[in-house]
């Protein structure tokens, strides 16, 4: 299995890079997506990706930089990298409302019109299990927004074992070590330095954090969603980790074996 780091930065994209967004294929999986917010498009072609070839998507919440791509992607597929086969979009519950009314807003006319492929929908709560594409997925509550919205943690399962889990964007919370319990990568933000940050992980959470990680089992740390304070200081953060973490920055473009 690998993991291709899309994009790596907040919602502002800090430093030059492209929204966070990751695309996992292999071990019998075709490419999925988690996330894929306004500049997913963009990422695709910078890798020269094609859109038509992501089997499905995978939503951690209903933030722009986490779902605002979606729109182009069905535009491309209709238009410009025209796909034939079905497209899977699952997360957090409202996901296919949202999608709808955001592909509205930006293309009214085109809204209407019959696609060349299916969209598939499935929304899921926090606490469900289900199969996409091959990929074994639970959800976890993360904590991110107020109901009624429910953003998600997710722990993905290879069909050979390997476990990657994505913290979503979320402060400290039990939703995320349920998710990262003994996975070979956990994919967890790390949007600024320190507070006030919203409601996010900062640098200063991770000691807590790291602690719950490896009570947890988790192998390797990935973090993500970086503000560009955090880029700044890499080296410097890296150097602070404590023994027993395998610790790595993402970056766009970047590939993992996992």
């Amino acid at each position: 299995m690998q993991l291709r780091g899309l994009g790596s930065s907040d919602a502002f994209n800090g430093a030059g890079r492209c929204h966070a967004s990751y695309l996992l294929a292999g071990d019998g999986v075709p490419p999925v997506a988690v996330d894929f917010g306004a500049t997913g498009l963009l990422a695709l072609h910078r890798d020269q990706l094609s859109g038509k070839d992501i089997a499905a998507v995978l939503v951690t919440h209903l933030h722009g930089d986490h779902f605002g791509g979606l729109p182009f992607l069905l535009l491309d597929g209709m238009y410009n990298d025209r796909r034939t086969t079905p497209l899977e979009l699952v997360g957090a519950v409202g996901l296919e409302a949202r999608v709808q009314a955001l592909f509205a807003a930006f293309y009214s006319d085109v809204a209407k019109h019959d696609r060349p492929f299916e969209t598939r929908y499935r929304e899921l709560p926090p606490g469900e299990g289900t199969n996409v594409c091959g990929l074994a997925v639970q959800t976890f509550a993360a904590l991110h927004m107020d109901p009624p919205e429910h953003p998600l943690c997710l722990r993905l399962t290879t069909p050979s074992g390997k476990v990657i889990a994505f913290s979503g964007d979320t402060e400290p919370c039990d939703g995320l070590y349920a998710a990262a319990k003994d996975a070979d990568l956990l994919v967890a933000e790390c949007t600024g330095l320190r507070p006030p940050c919203g409601r996010h992980c900062t640098w200063e959470d991770m000691t807590t954090i790291f602690q719950g990680v490896m009570r947890a089992g988790a192998k390797r740390v990935l973090l993500s969603h970086l503000g560009a304070d955090v880029r700044a200081e890499t080296e410097r953060l890296r150097a602070e980790c404590p023994p027993g973490i395998e610790l790595l920055f993402a970056d766009d473009g970047m590939v993992i074996d996992v």
